[in-house]
């Protein structure tokens, strides 16, 4: 026989989170779009009268409730009715820039998803020496798309309201030409197998004050940077580093990275 003293915790179901690309009106309705509604009424299986989590990138939440919710299989998008506007959770105090050599679609898709459900700011994809080859126009506008995607979704995911930047992509020597030399507010680290101190070491060195800092960090593709891109980069103010004696794949190396910093000098 259970104990009737005995406190019983509730918990609450998950309320679904989507990210609305417009302006968001308080006490107005919207439509959502048909993916977010098929994932809505389909996966979800939500109804009328269930609450449904906003967001449009501008750092706030918008709690609202679906008016009308089409069958399932329907091609109608869902209703949904705006009730308030609130702050979203705090970004934290260390700005982070990831410029991610680009690596083959998986590979790719972890690295975006990975950094900004770990609270990176801002993300420049390149094409180094050993990176897949941007292709054509149409195939690089595709893939731009794509990886916005993956950025909205890992918003969703994380309960982030400030969508991160997505920059278009660069080949790596049109980026490293505009790097500019650290300072108390800002500093690049590239990951170098050669180089003498760590990631831990080096940001603990530099470590600031100041109540907002920046970091760049430059991760290299499937076979890393080629020395010379490496030796550019230091000839153009990035700080050498390494993350230790294991060699560690494109797609983990800048989500440790971003762990260790955000530890060290954010909110982790």
């Amino acid at each position: 026989m259970a104990d009737a003293n005995k406190k019983t915790s509730h918990r609450s179901a998950r309320v679904g989170r989507f990210y609305y690309d417009g302006a968001i009106q308080v006490e107005s309705d919207l439509i959502l779009d048909k993916q977010a509604s098929h994932h809505l009424i389909t996966v979800l299986r939500s109804k009328s009268g269930d609450h449904v989590m906003l967001f449009n990138g501008d750092g706030y939440d918008y709690p609202a409730t679906i008016v009308n919710a089409a069958e399932r299989g329907s091609a109608k998008h869902v209703v949904l009715r705006v009730h308030k506007q609130q702050s979203g959770i705090p970004e934290s105090p260390l700005r982070v820039t990831l410029v991610q050599c680009v690596s083959r679609a998986e590979r790719m898709d972890i690295s975006l998803r990975q950094a900004v459900e770990l609270g990176v700011n801002c993300i420049q994809p390149v094409y180094s020496r050993h990176s897949q080859k941007p292709g054509d126009e149409k195939r690089s506008l595709k893939k731009s798309l794509h990886w916005q995607s993956i950025v909205i979704s890992a918003c969703e995911q994380s309960g982030r309201a400030a969508v991160p930047i997505l920059n278009d992509s660069l080949s790596y020597p049109q980026w490293v030409q505009n790097l500019q030399p650290h300072d108390d507010k800002n500093i690049t680290f590239v990951l170098d197998p050669l180089a003498k101190q760590s990631l831990s070491q080096a940001a603990r060195e530099w470590h600031t004050n100041t109540e907002q800092c920046e970091v760049t960090l430059i991760i290299g593709p499937e076979s890393g940077l080629d020395p010379q891109e490496i030796n550019e980069a230091i000839a153009n103010g990035a700080q050498p580093v390494t993350l230790g004696p294991r060699i560690l794949r494109t797609e983990t190396a800048g989500p440790a990275c971003i762990v260790l910093l955000q530890s060290l000098l954010g909110d982790l």
